[in-house]
C-alpha cells in the first residue's frame, strides 16, 4: 500500500487524484474505470487546491464508503473491487480508495459500452480510449505482445528481410532459414502461408508501408531552447543499427576530457555515456510501437540530454532498478537478449544508476506522466555556471588572442603549455608546421625563447 504520507506531497498524476469532496457519480466512475484500465491508482478525498488538508467528516466514513463501493459496482465492468480505507495525517481524517491495475481489461461504463466509455489515465486526467489503445487493452488482457501480432497484407519472401538476417547468423551462428524465423517470431504461419509478424515488419524492407516514424530524431540545439539547430541527424534504418549511431551522435556533441574542477577526470565525456546507451536501449525495446504518430526523440541542449519515446512505462517509476522487469514488446526484447544487447531482464536501471553515482554534477529525471516516457540527464546549476564561465573567459583569450601577430600567440601558447610541440602550434593558430618551424627559430634567434632539454622530451622557457 502507497505511503498516504508521501503521496499528499505530491501532484495530482497518472496515478494519484485528489478531491475535496466526494466527487460526483460520473467522476467516480470515470477515474475507477481509467486508473484500473492503466496502471492503478489513487484517489484520495479530504485534500483540497495545493495539496491543502481539509479532511472529512469521521462520522461519513462508512456512509461515503458504501456510496463509492455501490457506483462502482453498479456502473463498471468487468467488475471493478477498489481497496476503501480511511487514513489520519495531520489531526484529518482522509479517505483513500485505491485501484489495482487489472487483469480483465478493458473496463467501461455498462449504460454506455466499450467504444465510447472505455477510458485511461493520461497525465492527471482520464481520457475516452481511442480504437488503438482499445486494441491494446485487448491484446494486455490476452497477453499478447504487440511484436508478435499477424499482418495479413505481408506475405513471407526470402527477400523481405534488411540486414538483420546477417547480424543474426553472424551473432548466433545459426541459419536463417523458415524455421529460425518462425523461431524469433518473425514470421507466423496462417493457413499454410507464412507471414510478416510487427516484429518482422519493423525488420523488412516493408517496414515505411506501416511503420514510418521507426525511426530517432536527433538534435543538438543551441542554448536551452529548441529555437536554433546546431546539428541534427535522422537514423530511420535497422532498429539494431541505430543504438550506436545515436551515440556516435551524441558523443559528436558533447564534450570530452573536460576540465572543470576537481570533479572530471582525463578522458571523462560530458554525461554518462554508458547510462544514456542503455537509456536509448530501453527506448527502442520498450516503446510502444502501436502509437503510429511519434518516433524516438534524442535532443541535447546546453544544460541536458533528453530522450524521449512512445509510450509510457510498464512499472512504476519506483521500481526501477530493483530487478523488476516487464517487457512491451517481448520477442523485440528476446531478440535484443539473444544479439547480447541486453543482459539479464531488469538490470538496465541498475547499470544506470550505477554510472550515475560517477557524475554526481548530473541529476537523472524520468518523466511518464503522459503518453511517452522522457528520460533526462541534467545538469546542476553549479556546473553550467562553471561551463559558462569558462566559455567566456576562452571566448575573449581567442578574441585577444587574434588580435595578436603569430610570434606573440606562439609566446602566449608556450606560456600556458612549454611542452606544447610544433604541430599542436600548428593546430592552434591555424598555420603551417613549416611556417611554426621558422618563427620558433626566429624567436630563440631573437631571445626571446629558448629549448630546454631534448627536442623529444625537453620544453619551452620564455625568457623575460
Amino acid at each position: 500500500m502507497n505511503d498516504i504520507k508521501k503521496l499528499i506531497l505530491q501532484k495530482e498524476n497518472r496515478k494519484l487524484e485528489f478531491k475535496q469532496e466526494l466527487p460526483s457519480k460520473d467522476k467516480i466512475i470515470k477515474t475507477a474505470i481509467a486508473f484500473s484500465n492503466s496502471q492503478g491508482g489513487d484517489l484520495i478525498i479530504g485534500i483540497g487546491d495545493n495539496n491543502e488538508m481539509i479532511g472529512i467528516d469521521e462520522n461519513e466514513i462508512v456512509k461515503l464508503e458504501e456510496t463509492i463501493s455501490s457506483i462502482i459496482y453498479d456502473n463498471c465492468t468487468p467488475n471493478i473491487t477498489p481497496n476503501i480505507y480511511s487514513a489520519r495525517v495531520k489531526n484529518k481524517t482522509l479517505l483513500v480508495i485505491h485501484f489495482y491495475p487489472s487483469s480483465s481489461k478493458p473496463h467501461f461504463i455498462k449504460s454506455i459500452g466499450k467504444f465510447d466509455s472505455t477510458y485511461v489515465r493520461v497525465g492527471s486526467s482520464n481520457r475516452v480510449a481511442t480504437r488503438d489503445i482499445l486494441e491494446s487493452l485487448e491484446r494486455e488482457k490476452r497477453n499478447i505482445s504487440f511484436d508478435s501480432v499477424v499482418n495479413f497484407d505481408e506475405i513471407y519472401d526470402e527477400e523481405v528481410f534488411d540486414n538483420i538476417i546477417e547480424k543474426i547468423e553472424t551473432k548466433l551462428g545459426l541459419k536463417c532459414n523458415i524455421s529460425t524465423l518462425e523461431k524469433l517470431k518473425f514470421i507466423k504461419k496462417e493457413h499454410n502461408v507464412y507471414y510478416l509478424t510487427n516484429l518482422g515488419i519493423w525488420f523488412s524492407k516493408k517496414r515505411d508501408n506501416h511503420f514510418p516514424l521507426i525511426k530517432c530524431e536527433c538534435a543538438r540545439f543551441k542554448g536551452k531552447s529548441t529555437k536554433v539547430f546546431l546539428d541534427q541527424a535522422t537514423y530511420d534504418g535497422n532498429i539494431v543499427d541505430s543504438i550506436e549511431q545515436v551515440i556516435d551522435f551524441i558523443k559528436r556533441n558533447i564534450k570530452l576530457g573536460a576540465t572543470i574542477g576537481e570533479i572530471y577526470r582525463e578522458n571523462r565525456w560530458e554525461y554518462p555515456l554508458l547510462a544514456l546507451r542503455e537509456v536509448i536501449i530501453n527506448a527502442i525495446v520498450h516503446r510502444d510501437y502501436s502509437i503510429l504518430g511519434s518516433d524516438i526523440k534524442i535532443a541535447i541542449f546546453d544544460d541536458m540530454v533528453e530522450i524521449t519515446n512512445p509510450g509510457t512505462l510498464i512499472i512504476d517509476k519506483e521500481k526501477l532498478g530493483l530487478g523488476y522487469s516487464e517487457l512491451r514488446n517481448q520477442n523485440l526484447g528476446n531478440l535484443f537478449k539473444k544479439l547480447e544487447l541486453i543482459e539479464q531482464w531488469g538490470t538496465g536501471y541498475e547499470k544506470i544508476s550505477q554510472e550515475m553515482l560517477q557524475y554526481p554534477e548530473i541529476r537523472l529525471e524520468i518523466d511518464d506522466d503522459s503518453t511517452f516516457t522522457q528520460v533526462k540527464f541534467i545538469k546542476s546549476e553549479e556546473l553550467i555556471s562553471t561551463q559558462e564561465t569558462t566559455q567566456e573567459t576562452t571566448q575573449e583569450t581567442t578574441q585577444e588572442t587574434t588580435r595578436l601577430s603569430t610570434k606573440e600567440k606562439i609566446i602566449k601558447v608556450i606560456i600556458k603549455n612549454k611542452n606544447v610541440t610544433r604541430d599542436e602550434l600548428s593546430a592552434t593558430l591555424g598555420v603551417s608546421a613549416n611556417a611554426i618551424k621558422q618563427h620558433l627559430a626566429n624567436l630563440k634567434k631573437e631571445g626571446h625563447i629558448q629549448r630546454v632539454g631534448s627536442t623529444k622530451s625537453g620544453y619551452w622557457e620564455v625568457i623575460k
